[in-house]
C-alpha cells in the first residue's frame, strides 16, 4: 500500500511537473535583451577618403559590440506578438599613433561608438506555444543612429554622428523546457515568463541615409552584415 501511494505521489508530481498544472503565466508585457557580437566598420568604403585609414591605425583588428534591447509588445496574438523596442550598445577599436616618421608613439587611438536603433519586433510563437518545439523566429527593422568619437593622446579630436536602417533576422531558443519547475518560479517571484538564447542576424547601412559628409559605419564582417548572440527576458 505504501508503494502505491509513493507510485502515486510520484506520478502526480511529475505530470503537474511537465504540464504546468495549476500554473497560470503572469501577463506578458515586453522583452528585455542582453548581447554581445563582432562588429567591423566599413569606414574605408566612405567615398574621397585617402588611402584606408581605419585599415591603416586599427589593421583587420573587429570591435566587440555590447548591446542592450528593450520592447513593449503592444499586441499579443495566439502564436505571434508584435513590439516595439529601442536598443544602445557600446564598441571601441584601440591602437599605437604613429608619429609623423611613422614609428609607434605611446600615445593611444581610439575609435568608440555608440549604436542607438528604434525597432519595431515581429516574433512567432506557435512552434513553442503549440508544437512544443522550443524554437521561436523573430524579424526586426529599424532605424539607427551611431553616435561616435575619436580619441588621441587623451583627448577628443574628431566626433559625430551618422543615420542608417537595419534589419535583424533571429531565433530564439525558449529555455523554459530544461528546468520547467524553476522557470514556474521564476514567473511566479519576479514575473519572467519565458528565457531565451537567441542568434541574431544584422544587416544594415549606417552611411548617411545617401546624404554625403558622414562617417560609415556599416557592418562589414560578413558582407554588409555581422551577428549578435545573446540572452532574452520576456516579462
Amino acid at each position: 500500500m505504501r508503494q502505491l501511494c509513493f507510485v502515486s505521489t510520484l506520478l502526480i508530481t511529475m505530470i503537474i511537473s511537465n504540464v504546468g498544472f495549476g500554473h497560470v503565466p503572469s501577463p506578458r508585457y515586453g522583452m528585455f535583451e542582453l548581447k554581445f557580437g563582432p562588429y567591423t566598420p566599413n569606414v574605408d568604403q566612405e567615398p574621397g577618403l585617402t588611402g584606408q585609414p581605419y585599415k591603416q591605425i586599427f589593421k583587420d583588428d573587429s570591435m566587440f559590440l555590447t548591446s542592450i534591447e528593450l520592447d513593449w509588445q503592444f499586441l499579443i496574438l495566439p502564436g505571434v506578438s508584435v513590439a516595439v523596442g529601442g536598443s544602445m550598445g557600446f564598441m571601441q577599436s584601440c591602437a599605437k599613433s604613429e608619429t609623423a616618421s611613422g614609428e609607434q608613439s605611446a600615445d593611444y587611438t581610439c575609435l568608440n561608438v555608440m549604436p542607438f536603433a528604434a525597432l519595431s519586433i515581429v516574433r512567432i510563437d506557435a512552434l513553442a506555444d503549440y508544437v512544443g518545439i522550443p524554437l521561436v523566429p523573430y524579424f526586426k527593422f529599424g532605424m539607427n543612429w551611431y553616435l561616435w568619437w575619436i580619441l588621441g593622446g587623451g583627448e577628443t579630436v574628431s566626433s559625430g554622428g551618422t543615420l542608417g536602417w537595419q534589419i535583424n533576422p533571429g531565433i530564439a531558443l525558449r529555455l523554459d523546457g530544461f528546468d520547467r519547475m524553476s522557470a514556474r518560479t521564476i514567473d511566479n517571484e519576479v514575473g519572467v515568463n519565458h528565457s531565451y538564447l537567441f542568434f541574431e542576424f544584422f544587416y544594415g547601412q549606417v552611411e548617411g541615409l545617401g546624404r554625403g559628409g558622414y562617417m560609415y559605419l556599416s557592418p562589414a564582417n560578413w558582407g554588409s552584415g555581422s551577428f549578435q548572440i545573446g540572452l532574452g527576458l520576456e516579462f
